[in-house]
């Protein structure tokens, strides 16, 4: 328990840094959501930890970092938080492709209602940028699982 209290500042800080830093520009549109990833994972595995006030500072965290509409984040990122703390138990007992399709589904609801948010939800093109990224956060859930794992067992 103790060294979580350094693990869980140093991986959000490490999602937040590859959630607004892309090297890439195709990266950018395609990378998974990093951020929220280690969030809803955090709280799956400690709740007690991080909750709906870690969720919402993160969220808001990445709106003034990506000079984005102040509070969308922190809005989605809160409400996913309780949508996976309320399904804890039932998420940590399955097993990760059950937990990724889960997220992705989540993932799904949550860019949705950003696209809406933004006012891009008539746009085709932006529809299809944000469906691909909810794939790459389907492919990034079982990557997050395993270097958490190893780092937890680790330390």
């Amino acid at each position: 328990m103790r060294s979580n209290w350094v693990m869980i500042p140093l991986s959000l800080l490490v999602a937040l840094i590859l959630t607004i830093e892309p090297s890439v520009p195709l990266y950018q549109h395609y990378a998974p959501q990093w951020l929220l990833l280690t969030v809803l994972y955090w709280c799956i595995r400690e709740p007690n930890s991080v909750g709906l006030g870690v969720a919402w500072l993160s969220g808001l965290v990445l709106d003034v970092a990506s000079v984005g509409l102040l509070g969308a984040n922190a809005l989605l990122f809160t409400l996913s938080a309780a949508v996976v703390l309320g399904l804890r138990q039932m998420l940590f007992l399955t097993g990760p492709v059950q937990q990724a399709l889960f997220i992705a589904g989540l993932s799904t609801v949550y860019l949705l209602f950003s696209l809406w948010m933004q006012g891009g939800i008539s746009e085709p093109n932006m529809l299809l940028h944000n469906l691909v990224r909810v794939v790459s956060n389907l492919i990034a859930w079982p990557f997050i699982l395993m270097v958490f794992h190893l780092f937890r067992r680790r330390y």
